[in-house]
């Protein structure tokens, strides 16, 4: 075995240089606080390593805070002094024997700074020489750094040709080669020293027994999830060739469906157009008749038309000569003359007499108008015309119909007309000149609403580029020409804020135009400048101030102490230095009276005084905010009380509208209406004439003699009526004929020939649809099948029901042939099968039937033998590998039990104890039973049958994929999984219980036995000592603060089993426990401390064991007496 001889400490916490021998079980003493945690740390720490891992003084109190810095520059506490060191190096190293006394060492050196950053670690292993101080002091007392470390000791040295030091930086590389060097441990091991330091009840038997107990070494499934994996891709491919059969069946299926429809399909259509030539031919042979009938009905009626037509010509012979006899009477002719003349007077009259009405109307309405217009004249301070006084004094009653009453009006009324056209042009001047200041108020307030929506959305610029056009157009100048970005060339109002909102208006006031001065960057004033003086005059930039910030930092100066410069923050120093420039020397002042106090002050109100002058500041200047955040909500408060104003003046503005419309309406609106009234008055001048030329006519006709006039216009009236019948009559004979002649002519130019020829075509198309749809073969069964449909049926029937059902198995093929192109689009979608436009499915049934005939055959015969692989490799290198490791674990376990049968603590006597676990039960019992495994199938077998849960929940892990349940497969992977694990406590009276029942029932001592017990056990099987023969391993365990809780007895026991199993232990103890742990160790360490500096100092055991006894005789002399 490889024995620890050797630690050495340098500035190791309390241990400045300190070298500490160890002789098999070294025992170290000494009370709280003196440094026994700090030893076993640095043991734990050169054999972990790094920090994430390493639990440092984890006995003393769990979570604690020391950390490896705390460790090297030697953290005390104390508030006068909280480390015994600065930037520090320290040195931990191990030395150990190898049976052949050769010795090795291992450790670190460890530079910790006290700025807080992490320590530089230098691992090192020297093979073949023993510990050397040389390694680490460059000089007496001053030691090499981590760096200077790995440089010397690369190049030293050493006594022996074959020794060799390694050296590391990277933790992984250090603990690789040191688990090798300390006897090919595995890297659980560094786990089981942590766990023996930072002791804890041993309340979880199974974690336990996980990590100390066992070793991890799962089952490789690889070969067997290829071969499953395999074996269902060979089955996925054979379920997909019975799914493309299956497809391809439906698709034939289809396909037959589509060839019944078009049969149906034919027989109907071939039937209809046959049945429709035999119609054809019936409605020829109708109208043949229907023609010799109309031919002669024709003859017949235009031999009545010549008679007539005769009949006719003498009546109108007799009506001529009657109209010249009453022509050539005189007194005939007068009477029809006035007559004539006397409807023509009455027209006109009554004609007259309407406008009469109408025109005495509308003077009255005109009347009224001018009353109101009078008023409205009288109400805007304006003079009335004579002519409208004139026409509104006189009497409305006056207006007659009589001629000479309306001449002196017609006269008046053209004055009127002058005036009234006169204020009208007034009344349209202020019309105009209110419709300019509306529009102007409408397009003020839409531009204040969109500056109001700006606003709202963030964007602060609308207030800037209306206050201040000039900057802004600027602003964006210098931007474009110079490069810069929106954040470099700034207004001056964006870098500052007034967090005091009661002097935002005076820092308002004061700073005026000034607000939008904009600030560009020193390096670009120039080139700012510059371009400033070309465009000024081109794009008016007059008025806006650059501030050479340069210039203003150079020449900054402190504000007075209460100056309103201090009421303003800014971040960009320009601005800073600027607002002091400008309000550094206002002084604030609560009250009017302050301010006589000073030369130049400000109050809140916005009274300033400059020069011994005080005066209030326009609001104008100051209402509108741009400083800050309040800035945009008091910008658009006020956009809205202006847009309140505006609407009060929009309202006004629409009152005189109103009032205007209407004084227009009475004046220049009238003009027209005069002018026509004028007229109209002339016309009415001619009434009286037109009267007396009517009642002269009426009298001239009643004194005509009519007898004779009245014979002639009698005998002219009876001419014209016979006349008129006999025109008639021949009309109506006409039209007879005409339409008997129409009617002939369609029938013989039109209808029989048209269907003569339809119904040759009929024939035709028949035949010729067979034709076209390549079905000439069925021509002679379509044929009876239309003579048997006539033998039962009307023609008339028959072609009603082929046509029907024509266009439903139209339909019907259309949709079967649609499913069959649908089916064969998505099976050559699915499988990569090119698609074609044949009218059926051979392709596709040629495909069917090879899948079926070669191909799945094949499948099936890959899947039986990789099946037959699968179950070889699941039973030999699954199944029976995990029994073999349960097994085995049984066996370590026994090896155990068997060491603790003979070992009594306190009376008590521990064993380890194993069942199958629960949830696993199911696939334990198919793994232990599988000896029952023959030669057959093992998929079919019966072995399947009696473990089917247990089999398919394997296989549903084997199977998952490659990221599904990789923690549940890893779970059956690993034998240590398949057992419940628990220690059985053997009581002297011969009862029995088990620790995981009893854990927080009984008192600490019984259940702290137990954690050493099986902490000795993971040591034993982390060093193999189970084995038959001993391995050449260290054979360390470090426990801290040990046995605590337990009695004497039990002491003794525990560390006399961790003896007996060749275990190296390191422990550390008050001087209490001395009494039953010395008989059992090899050495004992007193650690002491003195100040702030530990020390170990190695005491004779024997004369420690007889100080002891005389003690206890002395302490038993005393209870005696």
């Amino acid at each position: 075995m490889k024995q620890l001889t050797r630690i050495r400490l340098i500035n190791w916490h309390l241990f400045e240089n300190t070298t500490v021998t160890c002789q098999g079980t070294t025992y170290f003493i000494g009370v709280n606080g003196v440094g026994k945690s700090t030893i076993l740390d640095a043991v734990q720490f050169a054999l972990v390593g790094g920090q994430r891992e390493v639990k440092f003084n984890q006995a003393a109190m769990a979570g604690s805070q020391r950390t490896l810095t705390s460790y090297v520059r030697g953290e005390l506490g104390a508030e006068g002094q909280r480390f015994l060191r600065g930037d520090a190096t320290a040195v931990v190293a191990l030395e150990f024997r190898n049976p052949d006394n050769s010795y090795f060492v291992h450790g670190a050196v460890i530079d910790a700074y006290q700025d807080g950053r992490s320590p530089d670690v230098t691992y090192f292993i020297v093979n073949g020489a023993p510990l050397n101080d040389n390694w680490f002091f460059r000089t007496e007392g001053q030691l090499f750094d981590s760096r200077a470390f790995r440089r010397h000791l690369e190049h030293f040295a050493l006594p022996d040709p074959q020794a060799r030091a390694q050296l590391f930086t990277r933790l992984e590389d250090y603990r690789f080669h040191l688990l090798n060097r300390l006897g090919q441990l595995k890297e659980t091991f560094t786990a089981k020293i942590v766990k023996g330091l930072a002791f804890s009840p041993l309340t979880n038997i199974r974690d336990f027994a996980h990590n100390y107990l066992l070793d991890e070494n799962l089952v490789d499934v690889k070969t067997l999830r290829e071969q499953l994996e395999t074996m269902r891709h060979f089955e996925s491919l054979a379920a997909d060739i019975r799914q493309r059969i299956e497809s391809l069946n439906q698709i034939e299926e289809q396909d037959q469906e589509r060839r019944t429809q078009r049969r149906l399909r034919l027989t109907n259509g071939y039937l209809r157009r046959y049945a429709q030539s035999d119609a054809y031919l019936a409605d020829l042979k109708k109208f043949r008749l229907e023609r010799d009938e109309k031919t002669i009905q024709l003859s017949r009626l235009e031999l009545q038309r010549e008679a007539l037509s005769e009949q006719f010509q003498h009546a109108t012979n007799a009506l001529i000569e009657a109209q010249i006899a009453l022509r050539t009477d005189a007194t005939a002719a007068r009477d029809k003359a006035l007559r004539e003349e006397i409807a023509q007077l009455e027209a006109e009259l009554s004609t007259l007499r309407q406008q009469e009405t109408l025109l005495q109307q509308t003077l009255a309405r005109e009347h009224a108008d001018a009353q109101r217009l009078q008023t409205f004249l009288l109400a805007d301070g304006l003079e009335i015309p004579t002519s409208l006084q004139d026409f509104v004094n006189e009497d409305a009653s006056r207006f007659t119909p009589h001629a000479s009453r309306f001449t002196p009006h017609a006269s008046r009324l053209s004055h009127l007309q002058t005036d009234l056209q006169t204020l009208g042009h007034t009344y349209a001047e202020q019309m105009a000149l209110l419709q300019n200041e509306s529009r102007q108020l409408r397009q003020e307030a839409e531009q204040l609403q969109q500056e109001i929506h700006k606003l709202r959305t963030g964007d602060r610029a609308v207030g800037y580029d209306t206050a201040a056009p000039e900057s802004s157009r600027l602003r964006r100048l210098l931007r474009a020409e110079l490069g810069l970005s929106a954040d470099e060339v700034i207004p001056l109002y964006e870098a500052l804020r007034v967090p005091d909102e009661a002097w935002q208006n005076a820092v308002e006031g004061i700073l005026g135009r000034t607000r939008f001065d904009l600030l560009v960057p020193p390096e670009h004033y120039d080139a700012a400048m510059r371009l400033y003086r070309q465009r000024r005059e081109k794009d008016n930039l007059h008025g806006v101030g650059l501030p050479d910030a340069d210039r203003i930092l150079k020449n900054a100066r402190l504000p007075l102490p209460n100056s309103l410069a201090i009421e303003v923050e800014t971040t960009h120093p320009a601005a800073r230095a600027f607002v002091d420039l400008l309000l550094g020397g206002y002084v604030k002042c609560d009250t009017l009276e302050d301010l006589r106090d000073h030369r130049t002050a400000v109050t809140r109100d916005c009274f300033v005084r400059r020069n011994f002058t005080s005066s209030h500041m326009d609001p104008r200047h100051y209402q509108r905010w741009f400083i800050g955040e309040r800035a945009t909500p008091r910008q658009i408060e006020q956009r809205e009380e202006q847009l309140t104003v505006i609407g009060r003046k929009l309202a006004e503005l629409q009152t005189r509208d109103t009032a205007l419309r209407e004084r227009l309406a009475l004046t220049r609106d009238k003009v027209l209406g005069y002018v026509e009234l004028a007229r109209d008055l002339d016309l009415l001048a001619h009434r009286p004439e037109r009267e007396t030329r009517l009642a002269a006519c009426r009298t001239e006709l009643a004194g005509l003699d009519t007898q004779s006039l009245t014979t002639l216009q009698a005998q002219v009236q009876t001419c014209q009526a016979e006349v008129d019948r006999l025109q008639k009559a021949v009309e109506t004979s006409g039209e007879s004929i005409g339409g008997l002649k129409n009617r002939l002519d369609t029938l013989t130019q039109e209808f029989l020939p048209g269907l003569e020829r339809q119904a040759d075509e009929a024939v035709q198309e028949a035949r010729a649809f067979l034709v076209l749809e390549e079905a000439e073969e069925l021509l002679e069964d379509l044929q009876k099948e239309y003579e048997r449909r006539r033998q039962r049926q009307p023609l008339e029937t028959v072609l009603e029901n082929a046509t029907r059902y024509e266009s439903d198995y139209q339909n019907a093929e259309t949709r079967s042939r649609d499913r069959l192109r649908e089916a064969k689009q998505r099976y050559s979608l699915t499988y990569q099968f090119g698609y074609d436009g044949d009218e059926d499915a051979a392709r596709y049934v040629r495909e069917r039937d090879r899948y079926v005939e070669s191909e799945l055959p094949q499948y099936e015969a890959r899947i039986a033998e990789q099946r037959a692989m699968a179950e070889h490799e699941l039973v030999e290198n699954f199944i029976h590998r995990l029994r073999e490791q349960i097994e085995d674990a049984r066996q370590q376990l026994g090896y155990l039990n068997t060491t603790l049968s003979a070992l009594r603590f306190g009376g008590e006597r521990f064993e380890f104890i194993t069942r199958p676990e629960p949830s696993l039960r199911q696939v334990y019992d198919m793994i232990m039973d599988s000896q029952a495994i023959l030669g057959e199938s093992l998929f079919e077998s019966g072995f399947r049958q009696r473990h089917q849960a247990g089999w398919d929940l394997l296989f549903e892990r084997l199977t998952a994929g490659p990221d599904e349940a990789l923690t549940e497969l890893r779970e059956l992977q690993d034998y240590r999984n398949y057992l419940q694990y628990d220690i059985r406590i053997h009581y002297p009276n011969g009862d029995r219980a088990l620790l995981s029942q009893i854990n927080a029932k009984k008192s600490g001592g019984e259940t702290t036995t137990p954690f050493y017990v099986a902490m000795a056990a993971s040591f034993a099987q982390a060093y193999r000592l189970n084995q038959p023969r001993p391995s050449d391993t260290i054979r360390l365990a470090l426990f801290d603060e040990a046995f605590g809780k337990m009695d004497t007895a039990r002491t003794a026991s525990a560390l006399q089993f961790m003896v007996d199993n060749q275990l190296q232990v390191l422990l550390a103890t008050p001087p209490d426990k001395a009494a039953g742990l010395l008989p059992h160790v090899n050495a004992v360490r007193t650690v002491v401390r003195q100040n702030n500096h530990a020390f170990v100092i190695e005491i004779d055991k024997t004369e420690m064991l007889k100080e002891l006894e005389e003690g206890i005789k002395t302490k038993n002399k005393e209870l005696v007496s």
